[in-house]
């Protein structure tokens, strides 16, 4: 089955990646020395845009950057020039083109490049002409986005999808051929002779698969082409390429946090970057790498120092994680995030500073900012102290940011009402994805999963034509008619509280347009 047929009988279900946007980008390349596009005026390209969800939602939240995509399918490029139409987009453009055709002569250059679910899934020579594309497309100052599988963690991947390869080898329609494939790893998985590892990878890959769509199945997992690469593989492709390695998409997957201390001493020792990231994968096993990518010429200073901070925004959603927290005193305060890790901070500043992060997020300000409001509530230090704190608190910012996903840094956010009006109108974006996807975007850019039929109903009933009292009345409706609701009496004694939390909820992350 050829690449264009495929990807036409079963097209990608609509998804965004917000570690592609180019705030996310130029944040990296800030962080490492560079000066990189203003990402809200940037230009950005995606090769293989798939139904353009990606580039929509980016378009949407940044009217007045530019961007282009390109896809094999014309099925792909129909959906996403409907999709643009639609909601109105005249900055975001789609193209069906073969990459292997293009060239700077018809396409321009661009700030951003993004190739995401494309590298190893193509023939080698598609994919030397990838590289060529970042290297001959990208402006000097650019930043380029690749993901890819990765060794040595998708050698465990590869065996389960062999096993579903060769069990369902004799079956061409899509969706049939993914039910066999699952359903044989299941049975794998149940039945292995082997109860050490090799039985543990079925079920691990199983798991896997429990909540992904079928298309990503057929088209990553089943797909002719699937070809992982250890990292020193891929950035000697990079460096053949004119190009070289910046850094991860996510800058806290190249820390050592989760590592046992004597992994991280002996990570601590390694100075060439590309060798420590390579060791990095061997002790993590990981399967999946987004890397960022820059001109060989681009100069990269990899010293990070706290004082960036001073050049970039910062948002947090940690929170005091117990009741009547000593902020004042210095007595140690535990913080805790939206994903449940905590930290303890002593350090009156500190600690106000990060619960007024706390109160804004995901809105983001600058430190500088951050400190003025901080040093409005802390009382009984000097200037000299209030000094002194202030640089504490921006060197640990820096180390939780570089080291975590507790802490955010932005070169850009975008604005978003947060005020909740008497007729909630959900936003045009959020609306349009909630039509064929699991998640929807805010308007400051925070990935928001709908986790459930009750969250799914309210959101669909926020339309700017019910007040609250029509929209709890709906939701008790819907909740009674559901044959799919446990617990509906629980559910309903509390639906009035549950219902202004939500909306509070969704007026916080910027959901509603005004």
């Amino acid at each position: 089955m050829n690449t264009q047929s495929a990807y036409d009988r079963l097209p990608y279900p609509s998804k965004f990646f917000v570690q592609t946007f180019p705030g996310r980008l130029a944040t990296q390349a800030v962080l490492f020395g560079m000066e990189p596009a203003a990402a809200e005026t940037s230009t950005v390209l995606e090769l293989g845009c798939g139904n353009g969800s990606n580039l929509i939602a980016q378009a949407y939240l940044m009217p007045n950057a530019r961007f282009t995509g390109i896809d094999l399918s014309k099925v792909h490029i129909d959906e996403a020039q409907a999709a643009a139409a639609e909601l109105g987009l005249g900055n975001v453009e789609f193209h069906q083109a073969d990459v292997m055709e293009m060239s700077a002569e018809t396409f321009g250059r661009f700030n951003y490049i993004v190739a995401h679910g494309l590298f190893s899934w193509v023939p080698e020579a598609v994919r030397t002409r990838v590289l060529e594309l970042f290297r001959e497309l990208m402006n000097s100052n650019g930043v380029g986005y690749i993901s890819y599988g990765a060794f040595p963690g998708a050698h465990e991947r590869q065996i389960a999808q062999h096993a579903m390869l060769y069990s369902s080898r004799s079956i061409d329609e899509p969706a049939e051929k993914v039910e066999r494939a699952l359903s044989f790893l299941k049975f794998a998985a149940e039945q292995s002779s082997s109860r050490g590892t090799y039985g543990q990878i079925f079920v691990r890959e199983l798991r896997r698969h429990e909540t992904r769509d079928i298309a990503d199945v057929f088209h990553d997992d089943l797909a002719e082409q699937n070809t992982p690469f250890y990292f020193h593989e891929f950035a000697e492709l990079l460096a053949a390429n004119g190009l070289q390695f910046l850094a991860e998409a996510e800058l806290h997957a190249m820390g050592t946090a989760d590592l046992t201390p004597a992994a991280r001493d002996f990570i601590a020792e390694i100075q060439d970057v590309i060798e420590r990231e390579q060791y990095l994968d061997i002790f993590r096993g990981r399967a999946f790498r987004q890397s960022l990518v820059v001109h060989a010429g681009a100069e990269i200073d990899r010293d990070m120092k706290p004082n960036v901070l001073d050049r970039l925004l910062v948002s947090s959603s940690l929170r005091p994680a117990g009741r009547s927290p000593d902020l004042a005193g210095n007595g140690r305060v535990k913080f805790a995030g939206n994903s449940g890790q905590q930290i303890e901070i002593d350090m009156p500043l500190a600690k106000f500073g990060l619960v007024h992060l706390g109160s804004l997020w995901p809105r983001a300000i600058t430190f500088t900012e951050l400190v003025a409001e901080a040093r409005e509530r802390v009382s009984g230090i000097s200037d000299d102290e209030v000094a002194k704190q202030a640089e504490a608190f921006r060197d640990m910012l820096f180390q939780i940011a570089t080291a975590t996903d507790l802490v955010e840094l932005h070169t850009f956010q975008p604005s978003a009402p947060t005020e909740l009006s008497e007729k909630p109108r959900l936003a045009r974006l959020a609306r349009w994805q909630m039509g064929s996807a699991r998640n929807v975007i805010s308007g400051f850019g925070v990935d928001m999963e709908i986790a459930d039929p009750v969250s799914r109903r309210l959101l669909e009933l926020l339309d700017g034509s019910r007040t609250r009292s029509a929209v709890l009345d709906e939701l008790g409706k819907f909740i009674r008619s559901s044959h799919e609701i446990e617990g509906k009496k629980e559910l309903l004694a509390t639906l009035p509280e549950w219902l202004d939390e939500s909306l509070a909820h969704l007026a916080r992350l910027g959901m509603f347009e005004d």
